[in-house]
């Protein structure tokens, strides 16, 4: 049914999510995706931070809910209704 594939997807999202919001206050800001993103030893991260930052930031209030991270993350990755496709398991 891809409902255990579901539930992973899910909490790998609020794993990514809690390791985002650094100061655990339920919300994302740019400072702390700036910090995440160099943390992960990417380099020329802060322009790639800043960018995904505006994609989540739907509302343009300089922070990210979980609810813009959700939608920005399903845009991202392109998720849509179980197909066809999925027949070959």
């Amino acid at each position: 049914m891809g409902v255990p594939n579901l539930e992973a997807t899910f909490e790998t999202l609020v794993d990514a999510f809690v390791l985002l919001d650094k100061n655990k206050d339920g919300y994302v800001s740019k400072t702390e995706m700036v910090q995440a993103i160099n943390e992960s030893g990417e380099r020329s991260s802060g322009p790639i931070a800043t960018k995904r930052f505006e994609e989540m930031d739907w509302d343009k209030n300089g922070s990210v809910s979980f609810k813009e991270f959700l939608f920005a993350f399903t845009t991202w990755v392109g998720i849509e209704e179980v197909g066809d496709n999925d027949e070959h398991h």
